[in-house]
């Protein structure tokens, strides 16, 4: 199964992120150095491992597209982690070129130097066309999350009240704008003052947007409280978003001694691995939601024929009675939904119970006015 290999990925590359750790802590103790290669080696893992999890992600969510026929939810994802698979393969690059031009050992003299500016050699070169289409794409995929995330949570903004529902999908956006206004040319800093304000608030966009996303999915999650399955699945997104933002917050590109930020950078490949987890539970146990509540609906009009017989005064004991037998025909669809793809369905007993009987009133109430 797909999400098993990315779990192997994310677990192996743990394992061996803890391992160059530790390395490093024996090298600034003993030596009182160490070696820039190490640092290097930590990128290409944190990102090539980042960027096949992206890539198993996007086929697990694009195969459920193609599988479930108009599941739009899952299609924004998996484009949204295909786009992750260019930018953290830039990063790659990016922080690779950086690190290749320090020293082979980092002391407590070296110069911390940050080479952000280096990479774009000159205007119209490949190199700042790299830059724009990695910083397009990356526009793009929180973009795309916070639509995913809004067309698969509508479902359930009815029980945490609509207004509050919207305010907590719409912030990390609002939020993520208001970062490309200098890009727009609607706000340029021009004083020192101001161009050090705006960076430092420019600057917060991963760890404030990805905590808002969180934030969000933390909160529509306690609004499903009865429903252990989906309320489980969407603190995971929340999860992972919340350590998706602390970990590209960092860089280590700038080779500092002591290597601060290491830590949090290392777990970006669980990041993700946690947010595609939590994403797909969640997108395909409400996808499986909406396929059963069809199921149930085409179900009980196809056994309506015992209301046409039946007197009003028998009509509720009746609904009640076949309520119960249907009930248990689409307890066992849930249960082959469940096998197939092997995510627990959002809906509970006490849903299927409640549907049928309002189908099988609704019924009844077009029965009555016929």
């Amino acid at each position: 199964m797909p999400l098993r290999i990315a779990y192997l990925i994310a677990l192996v590359t743990q394992f061996a992120l803890a391992l160059i750790l530790i390395t490093i802590i024996i090298q600034i103790l003993v030596l009182q150095e160490y070696s820039t290669v190490l640092l290097m080696f930590t990128c290409m893992i944190v990102y090539g491992s980042a960027a096949c999890i992206s890539v198993i992600s996007s086929g697990i969510l694009f195969g459920w597209f193609r599988i479930s026929r108009g599941s739009f939810i899952t299609l924004i994802y998996g484009v949204a982690f295909a786009f992750n698979v260019y930018i953290f393969l830039y990063l790659a690059v990016f922080d690779n070129l950086s690190l290749e031009g320090k020293e082979e050992a980092i002391t407590p003299e070296s110069e911390v130097v940050y080479s952000s500016d280096n990479f774009l050699t000159q205007e119209g070169s490949f190199q700042e066309r790299f830059y724009d289409t990695y910083s397009y794409l990356l526009s793009g995929a929180f973009l795309m999350f916070v639509i995913g995330s809004a067309t698969m949570l509508h479902h359930y903004a009815k029980k945490m009240g609509r207004l509050k529902f919207w305010v907590l999908i719409l912030l990390p956006l609002v939020y993520f704008i208001g970062n490309l206004l200098d890009e727009t040319g609607l706000y340029v800093p021009e004083t020192d003052e101001e161009i050090f304000y705006y960076y430092l608030y420019s600057s917060t966009t991963s760890i404030v947007g990805g905590g808002l996303l969180a934030f969000a999915f933390w909160n529509i999650s306690k609004a499903l409280s009865p429903n252990k399955e989906v309320m489980s699945y969407l603190r995971l997104c929340a999860y992972g978003f919340l350590l998706y933002s602390i970990a590209t917050l960092t860089s280590i590109s700038a080779a500092p001694y002591p290597p601060f930020g290491i830590v949090s950078f290392s777990i970006l490949p669980l990041s993700v691995y946690i947010i595609i987890l939590g994403l797909y539970s969640t997108a395909v146990s409400i996808a499986q939601d909406v396929r059963l509540r069809k199921y149930i609906r085409d179900l009980t009009k196809e056994n309506l024929g015992f209301l046409s017989n039946i007197g009003q005064a028998q009509m509720e004991r009746q609904i009640q009675s076949k309520a119960a037998d249907l009930e248990n025909v689409v307890k066992e669809q849930r249960i082959e939904l469940e096998k197939e793809s092997g995510i627990k369905s959002s809906i509970q007993e006490q849903d299927i119970k409640q549907y049928l009987l309002e189908i099988l009133q609704e019924v009844d109430k077009h029965k009555s006015l016929s």
